[in-house]
């Protein structure tokens, strides 16, 4: 037989055994358990064995019956012989019924069928002991276990010859199940009966060098470079390494070596099959991400994972197919199909195959693209320009009397039949909305109809008197957004966004708002008919770039509370609102109420612009002495 070479040949292999046409991801040279039976250990599709555990046959006590005769029916292994046991004497029980006594540490099962020991229940992984097994070579033992529980077979993991006995492990429970009754079962050519011990148990195998390179020479023959595919199901199985090694990837460390063999050999690996390798905790996969980013088929079903949400640790693996079938978590789907794909592709967005299924084509705009990029956001959105004027100048003379002093001018904003309503947002944020919360109109809060009536205010009075009671504020006018979404000759719906400073004299939190107004022709004016405000906390990033100096652009576009120059809105504005403008101008330039009047009329009562033209002709210093004169009385 030619020797083995001992060098991991990753990117290439004999070509006579290649086989491209008709190949699946993971199609690799198949193994064989014994050289002689033909039957391939190594396959793709799942190898587990169904349909109903068989019961066991454990070798049962004499039972002594009171002149009877007994059929002792032996197992289906050894076919329909029955052996006539000539009946004696028995013992009568306390209570006066004849019962058998089943030899000790038996359990009799029903129909004569024996049930798999408490032992067995819980486990995967069990130690297989025979007594006197170094009298007899390997491959008769292991033939004539196989041979006795025939149809199924299995795999001795670490065949080891001690001193008194043979030992090896097994990864199957019904194969522990059947291997537990072949104890006394199979004679030998000398007359003896091999003795059989099962227990559950796996070895401890350290990973050192001689191991990896181990590895690496079976996950060669696994490769297929074709499909740039490796198949690692059922590891711990593997004939180069199942007599000497316990590769079992179920454990935590094992599976961390496997990942970083692959890594190094195969960083660009696009397909990874670890199908049957019991796997129940996957968090080690989480460092596929960084090791194979690649890759885009996984499968790793006929495993044990519970939940669904245990995928979290892979869900930043860009996987177009993945393959989860015969994992526990799979049950709980029995009769959801529609509920599992879309679980499942809540984790993996991209995913078009799942257990074999072709799924529909992703929403693509729900996948995120690296090729698109949304558009820049705007601060203003206007459905007609001739109705931005208006609403800014509007917004712009609102604001300045609603960080006033004196609330009680905002009368002559409000229509009469004005309705307005208040809602907060709940946080864990330390600077809590406590002030706001009484008032708080969240319809999905509220279930008192009382209530809920008398939170919405109506009425320009109501609405003002509760205005007035709010926190005295300072709004960054700088930071407004605007969306001026329904203009018509009758109506106008607007919706501003921005951030506003409580002036308590404490720690004056900063708070975020969204204000929609609905504003009707009033006079020679305007007015609102109804106004809903929310307030909540705002974003680190919201309340870093608060209050502060932002770059200059033209005065159309700098805030949404501007106008564009040359319009004239004068008629939109009392005679109340111009007196508060008008000192409100005083108080930020130190220039008497004359002149600060005739500076906010000579730019048609726009306020941002009078103070523009103020702070230039300040500078060029043309303005005059008597502007800063005292008041006349």
């Amino acid at each position: 037989m030619p020797k083995k070479s001992s060098k991991a040949q990753w990117n290439g292999r004999d070509p006579a055994a290649q086989n491209v046409q008709g190949k699946h991801y993971f199609d690799h040279d198949n193994r064989t358990i014994h050289p002689n039976s033909g039957r391939p250990r190594v396959s793709f599709k799942s190898q587990g064995r169904h349909g109903p555990d068989r019961g066991r046959n454990l070798k049962t006590g004499l039972t002594n019956y009171l002149g009877e005769d007994i059929s002792m029916t032996v197992g289906a292994s050894n076919g329909p012989r029955q052996v006539l046991v000539r009946g004696k004497i028995g013992r009568r029980a306390s209570w006066g019924r004849l019962i058998p006594f089943p030899q000790h540490g038996r359990r009799e099962g029903r129909q004569g069928s024996q049930h798999r020991p408490p032992m067995f229940a819980d486990s995967n992984w069990f130690k297989v002991t025979i007594p006197y097994g170094h009298k007899y070579q390997k491959d008769f033992v292991v033939k004539s276990l196989n041979s006795y529980i025939s149809p199924d077979m299995f795999v001795p993991i670490m065949y080891k010859v001690l001193p008194n006995e043979a030992v090896f492990y097994v990864d199957d429970p019904n194969t522990a199940d059947k291997l537990y009754n072949c104890d006394r079962k199979i004679t030998t050519n000398d007359g003896f009966k091999i003795q059989v011990r099962v227990k559950p148990g796996f070895p401890q195998v350290e990973i050192d060098q001689t191991l990896r390179e181990r590895m690496k020479l079976a996950m060669v023959k696994r490769y297929v470079q074709e499909t740039n595919a490796l198949d690692l199901s059922k590891f711990h199985q593997d004939p180069d390494l199942v007599t000497d090694y316990f590769c079992a990837l179920f454990r935590p460390l094992m599976l961390a070596a496997v990942i970083d063999i692959v890594a190094e050999h195969i960083p660009n690996l696009e397909a990874l099959n670890l199908d049957g390798n019991k796997l129940a905790v996957i968090e080690r996969l989480n460092i596929l991400t960084k090791k194979l980013p690649k890759l885009k088929v996984l499968y790793i079903g006929e495993n044990r994972i519970q939940e669904v949400s245990h995928l979290d640790v892979i869900k930043d693996l860009k996987l177009e197919e993945l393959r989860l079938a015969g994992n526990p978590v799979c049950a709980k789907y029995k009769d959801r199909q529609t509920a599992y794909f879309s679980d499942v592709r809540k984790r993996f967005p991209r995913l078009l195959k799942l257990d074999g299924i072709i799924l529909p084509p992703p929403i693509r705009f729900d996948v995120a693209d690296e090729t698109a990029s949304l558009p820049p956001t705007q601060r203003m959105y206007v459905v007609n320009t001739d109705a931005q004027a208006i609403a800014g100048q509007f917004l712009q003379q609102y604001f300045m009397i609603f960080d006033s002093d004196n609330r009680q001018p905002l009368l002559d904003a409000y229509h009469e039949q004005a309705s307005f309503s208040m809602t907060v947002s709940y946080g864990s944020n330390g600077n809590k909305l406590d002030s706001y919360l009484r008032e708080n109109r969240n319809l999905f809060r509220l279930n008192d109809i009382e209530r809920k009536r008398k939170l919405l205010k109506q009425g320009r009075l109501p609405v003002v008197s509760f205005i007035s009671e709010m926190p005295k504020t300072k709004h960054d006018l700088d930071g407004f957004t605007m969306d001026l979404c329904l203009a018509t000759e009758t109506m106008m719906m607007i919706i501003v966004t921005g951030l506003f400073k409580e002036l308590d004299g404490k720690k004056n939190p900063i708070r975020y708002f969204n204000r929609t107004f609905l504003i009707v022709p009033e006079g020679g004016g305007y007015c609102i008919c109804n106004e809903q405000l929310h307030i909540s906390h705002p974003t680190d990033e919201q309340e870093k770039k608060a209050f502060t100096v932002r770059q200059s652009q033209p005065s159309s576009s700098s805030t949404p509370a501007s106008t564009s120059s040359g319009t004239s809105v004068v008629t939109g504005i009392s005679d109340e609102a111009k007196q508060h403008m008008t000192i409100a101008l005083s108080e930020k330039t130190k220039m008497n109420l004359e002149w600060s009047f005739k500076c906010l009329a000579e730019v048609q009562w726009d306020f941002n612009n009078a103070l523009a033209a103020f702070q230039e002709f300040y500078t060029l210093g043309q303005i005059p002495p008597e502007a800063f004169l005292p008041n006349k009385t």
